[in-house]
């Protein structure tokens, strides 16, 4: 795939064998859809197949305080490591007023499916200038390459008071079960509704979900993740408990779906983090990860938890990545790989609202921040990037929203990590026998999709503290007197490394003189 330089914060990585980390570099330009009104907050939200090659974009077409849109949502597709907007952008058929589409999106593992969430569809004023809505979801599919909407808007029968359906949106990966957040219900005490697709469409399956153990106005349904069968669901709600926020897992068994344990609240937390502002979950649906975006007055953090035989527990302490300039709002939004390993991390405020992303890696139970953290090229003010964040479940392709762009039309920028494959030493350099006072080559061949660098050193492998020679693939000792070890250690810009050695015997003059005397 074709790839520009983005201005990734990174640092090399050392390494004795051949190792990948995960780094990310941007992928092209930054995306914007066409026919846009000017203040979209494209970005707003993101969401990105299984494969990274199709991510839909949401701008719910608003840039101020009480000041809604009828919104939209934009799709787009890569082919050759290139990306181009499919089709025109998603407007339902049959919203109300200013229905803010594109609050949130989901989209299917195929990327057939979509969910496109707009929480103030019926806006109603609820008075002192403030509004709000009953909200819904529509679900729109992909076929010839065109998309359309299926069937009517999605609401829940059951909802009390004004609920905001479509605050949050998420999908499982055969696209057949829809989950949708809705924080005002019943006077803020929040709920999420299931809805299932069958040939007959979209229907509710059984009634709302509400954690038992929230307080009045947890604002359940703030965020909402879903596992890839469909049978774990993890559901924030920020305002739990006075803003300390907190989040509840739900399954399904036979079609019912229940509470699994108590509502999980992660420590560490200094003053109202709002934890559950932001959810995701791996695949399997044992490991899930908690943004709380207000955490140390604004700097934010995210919690890890992982499920074992049922039982639900913290991972680690609360990470907050390193680099953040002002109260970034890490936590803002998070996604997580497939496997549950790779977890990306969104803060918009960070660096006077330019925005910024965290990506974190998980080895042997311990996560750990990998590089420093992604900014996009091409921002035009402050973008806000980190606004919304996807991952692919592969962890190779990361999208990256930032509804703040160009003065609020928005954009999002995509970032690639399969060009960070390490290098492979397909030609060791030789050990080798000289005599006193000669000189060595040593030659090595290594290979990779980037290119790359060589630093020799002498000594044992690993030891860098006598680095020798310059950038280049061979090498020429100084003359020798003592049998000595060379190794080098080839890498990339993106940190991945392979090293060899090398021992270069050295026969002692005299012995060559007692040859040629015999």
């Amino acid at each position: 795939m074709a790839r520009q330089a983005g201005a990734v914060v990174g640092m090399l990585f050392l390494a004795h064998a051949a190792v990948a980390q995960v780094q990310f570099i941007q992928q092209g330009n930054k995306l914007v859809g066409t026919d846009a009104s000017w203040y979209a907050g494209q970005g707003t939200s993101v969401a990105i197949s299984a494969n990274g090659n199709t991510a839909i974009v949401g701008g719910p077409d608003y840039n101020c305080y009480h000041c809604f849109g009828v919104g939209a949502a934009w799709v787009f597709t890569r082919n050759g490591g290139v990306w181009t907007q499919q089709g025109s952008k998603l407007v339902a058929n049959d919203s109300v007023r200013e229905s803010d589409q594109g609050t949130s999106v989901a989209i299917s593992a195929d990327g057939n499916t979509a969910i496109v969430g707009g929480p103030h569809d019926q806006t109603i004023y609820i008075g002192f200038g403030a509004y709000t809505g009953l909200g819904a979801a529509w679900a729109f599919t992909l076929t010839g390459g065109v998309w359309t909407q299926q069937g009517i808007k999605l609401v829940g029968n059951d909802s009390v008071g004004v609920p905001s359906w479509g605050a949050s949106a998420t999908i499982s990966a055969d696209g057949n079960t829809t989950i949708v957040g809705g924080p005002g219900d019943n006077s803020f005490a929040g709920a999420a509704w299931v809805f299932v697709r069958s040939s007959d469409g979209w229907t509710q399956q059984g009634g709302k979900l509400v954690g038992a153990d929230g307080s009045w106005y947890a604002g359940q349904g703030t965020s909402v993740a879903i596992s890839t069968d469909g049978n774990t669901a993890v559901v924030g709600g920020s305002s739990d408990n006075s803003g300390a926020g907190a989040v509840w897992v739900f399954t399904r068994s036979g079609g019912v779906w229940a509470q699994q344990g108590g509502k999980l609240v992660g420590t560490g937390a200094i003053g109202p983090a709002e934890q559950g502002n932001s959810v995701a979950i791996s695949a399997d649906g044992n490991t899930a990860i908690v943004g709380g975006y207000q955490d140390n007055s604004g700097a934010g953090a995210v919690w890890l938890f992982t499920r074992s035989g049922g039982v639900w527990t913290q991972q680690g302490s609360k990470l907050v990545g390193v680099g953040a300039v002002g109260p970034a709002w890490q936590g803002n939004s998070v996604a997580i790989s497939a496997d549950g390993n790779a977890a990306i991390v969104g803060a918009p405020l960070d660096n006077s609202n330019a925005g910024a992303v965290w990506v974190y890696t998980r080895n042997n139970g311990a996560w750990s921040q990998q590089g420093g953290k992604l900014v996009g090229t091409g921002a035009v003010g402050p973008a806000r990037q980190g606004k919304s964040v996807a991952i692919s479940g592969d962890s190779t392709t990361v999208i990256v929203g930032g509804d703040g762009d160009a003065g609020g039309i928005g954009a999002v920028w995509v970032f690639a990590a399969n060009g960070c494959d390490a290098p492979s030493i397909t030609g060791q350099p030789q050990s080798q026998i000289v005599q006193g006072g000669q000189t060595a080559t040593l030659s090595v061949t290594a290979t990779a999709t980037m290119p790359l660098s060589y630093r020799w050193y002498r000594g044992n492998a690993g030891d860098t503290s006598t680095p020798v020679g310059a950038n280049a693939s061979t090498f020429t000792t100084p003359p020798l007197e003592s049998t000595t070890s060379y190794w080098v250690w080839v890498f990339n810009a993106c940190g991945t490394t392979d090293s060899a050695t090398a021992t270069i015997s050295v026969e002692p003059r005299v012995r060559r003189h007692l040859q040629r005397a015999m």
